[in-house]
């Protein structure tokens, strides 16, 4: 049997629906980009700054809504961002001149003076070897893709509730 009744009430009818269906997604993307930085950031390597500066510290969340669209970004200004995500391939270019020098200070223990030294060797190594990916954005949404989804769910059923009130 089907139940079907017809009604000129609730916010569907009578209220902005367009507005009720905006704020919920806004807030869907602001819980999800809330969560997609800090499970990003909970699988950033750590370099020499640690968390309080670095690529760790860079990785930033944010909320747009261009042409009434909700975007929501997860990402990071760093030029070392891409190359610590993909990682590097070996037989590439060297990393720019200069870039290695405070790692090399505090991972080998040297001066500013050695580590400027041994930097082309370094560089020179790496480009050769190449460097692993750690692929925090890619696995966040790959691992986390059910906390996204319950995310927009739990929203969209709160959207229905205000709108059918």
């Amino acid at each position: 049997m089907i139940d079907c009744r017809i009604t000129t009430k609730g916010a569907a009818l009578t209220g902005d629906p367009a507005a009720i269906v905006r704020r919920n997604m806004r807030a869907a993307m602001h819980e999800a980009v809330q969560f997609g930085v800090r499970a990003v950031k909970g699988r950033t390597p750590q370099g020499v700054m640690g968390a309080q500066g670095g690529l760790l510290a860079s990785i930033q969340g944010e909320v747009r809504a261009p042409g009434g669209d909700i975007l929501g970004i997860v990402g990071t200004p760093s030029i070392y961002g891409p190359v610590v995500e993909a990682g590097r391939k070996p037989g590439g270019k060297l990393p720019p001149k200069g870039t290695m020098v405070r790692w090399i200070e505090v991972k080998m223990g040297l001066s500013t003076e050695e580590a400027k030294g041994v930097e082309y060797p370094v560089r020179r190594a790496i480009a050769r070897k190449g460097t692993a990916g750690a692929h925090m954005f890619a696995e966040t949404l790959d691992q986390d893709a059910a906390v996204f989804e319950r995310i927009f769910t739990r929203h969209g059923l709160n959207m229905i509730r205000e709108l059918s009130r």
